[in-house]
């Protein structure tokens, strides 16, 4: 006599085996990812600049409540005491971009600034500011 409920139990024992192998082998495959994306993370090294820019509120500034940003960095914000304002700073980023916002009424001005670093001076004539030549 031939007894079929041993037959079924040992299928079912293989499947369950090989799901089993499968679950390991996905976890395995997920712990392998996670250590290869946070392994990059560590190697990315912030990148150094040697240029640096001279920026200077040069005419027509004093008295005012200015903000001065280098991209979303902020340089100088209050009341302007005397011309010219002058600042020093390394470039730290692939594109640079000046902004000046005047505080009391909100209007700004946007320069780029060069690869190369270098000096830019600004002035505000009729309450727009220019970039000098």
């Amino acid at each position: 006599m031939i007894n079929h409920n041993t037959d079924h139990l040992k299928t079912n024992k293989q499947f369950m085996l090989g799901n089993g192998l499968l679950a390991f082998a996905v976890f395995i495959i997920v712990a392998l990812f996670f250590y290869l994306s946070f392994r990059e993370q560590g190697k990315k090294e912030e990148r150094r600049y040697a240029e640096s820019y001279a920026i200077s509120l040069v005419k027509g500034f004093t008295g005012s409540d200015m903000q001065v940003l280098v991209n979303d960095s902020v340089l100088y914000n209050g009341a302007v005491q005397s011309e010219p304002l002058t600042f020093s700073i390394t470039r730290f980023a692939e594109n640079s971009s000046v902004i000046i916002v005047d505080n009391a009424t909100e209007q700004m001005a946007v320069f780029e600034l060069s690869g190369q670093g270098g000096v830019y001076n600004f002035e505000r004539k009729d309450g727009e500011v220019e970039q000098m030549p």
